[in-house]
């Protein structure tokens, strides 16, 4: 067989998950979650790869080149959403940007809050310069978007601390909140899509490490369907990262109706086979700590670990668990494209 693009590989793997065909395929479907680590391809800080696009895609571009990956991940940072409704935001240069001040600190803010337009408010329309300017470039593999979901924007706004709080006290509240959450990361997904961009949501606090499965239930699941079912309509697909353990919740995030769910290292793969199979296309789950390893072996294991342990029946990708550690090297990312492509190939 040829060799394939990325293009023709996802595409496969969507069709083995939610179709009978058995399409054939030279290797397992791989991509990393790469972003600020991509500074150091482009000779800036992190600091200014975070606020400006043009760097932004640059770094992108240069790693779509190096790696080539079979998605091209428009990884930035999910301070975008929560910058441009009014959290206070600090860009370090040697590292990930940072919550200075949540504007519902006070939570009696939310009524005045307004929705971001994506294409006037804050970074957004960066973010989405910079995903047309990838797209132009990047013709062989998808170019997806990835934004905070609206736990994520909400957690953001409010803080950690003072959002679990209002779970017990306040529930109300949080339902209140998550309804203009909603209409953010809407609005969002719109953008991107009208460009032609896959949006897939990040929900690092929906982690069964932060909070209970019965939370979950309660306070996400709701808006999240909400979401998937918006698009659906329209005939768009969504995916889902969730970082850390999922296990306990893998079942309510594949019934959201999401077309693709990214797990973390933190979650049982096997578990998220059996969830997925037939419903959603599986992404994960390689520890991104390994790309700061002296060695790549453990990386092999991980990755032939992965590779035993998905299906054959249904669409899988091979993906870090989360986003690869901003200060690793860029020969540790060629690791991992390399073995998947040694480990990952269909004989």
């Amino acid at each position: 067989m040829t060799s394939m693009t990325g293009k023709q590989r996802i595409s496969a793997a969507f069709k083995k998950t939610f179709s009978d065909a058995d399409p054939e395929l030279d290797r397992v479907p791989a991509y990393m979650f790469s972003g600020a680590c991509n500074s150091q391809l482009v000779g800036s800080t992190i600091g200014e790869l975070m606020q400006d696009g043009q760097i932004f895609a640059k770094g992108q571009l240069a790693a779509y080149e190096r790696y080539k990956p079979d998605i091209m991940l428009m990884m930035w940072d999910l301070n975008v959403d929560l910058e441009a409704i009014g959290n206070e935001i600090r860009f370090p240069d040697d590292s990930m940007p940072v919550i200075t001040k949540e504007i519902l600190e006070d939570k009696g803010k939310l009524s005045s809050l307004q929705v971001p337009d994506p294409k006037k408010d804050g970074r957004l329309p960066a973010y989405l310069d910079a995903c047309i300017e990838v797209k132009k470039h990047v013709t062989d593999s998808p170019v997806s978007g990835v934004i905070a979901g609206p736990w994520t924007i909400a957690m953001g706004l409010r803080g950690a601390a003072n959002l679990l709080r209002d779970s017990i006290k306040d529930p109300e509240y949080i339902h209140e909140l998550m309804e203009f959450c909603i209409q953010a990361t809407i609005n969002s997904t719109q953008a991107l899509s009208e460009i032609g961009v896959g949006v897939g949501y990040s929900e690092a606090p929906a982690s069964m490490d932060l909070i209970s499965p019965k939370m979950y239930r309660e306070f996400v699941f709701p808006y999240h369907k909400k979401i998937v079912d918006h698009f659906k309509e329209k005939k768009i697909g969504v995916g889902l990262h969730v970082c850390g353990n999922a296990d306990a919740i893998l079942d309510d995030l594949v019934a959201t109706g999401v077309s693709n769910l990214s797990v973390d290292s933190g979650s049982d793969l096997a578990l998220a086979v059996e969830a997925t199979r037939g419903k959603a296309v599986l992404i994960g789950n390689v520890p991104t700590e390994l790309f700061l390893a002296e060695s790549a072996e453990e990386m092999r294991q991980s990755i032939q670990n992965c590779i035993h342990v998905a299906p054959n029946d249904s669409g899988y990708i091979l993906a870090t668990g989360c986003e690869v550690p901003a200060i690793a090297p860029p020969k540790k990312v060629d690791w991992f494209m390399d073995l998947a492509e040694e480990l990952g190939a269909y004989n």
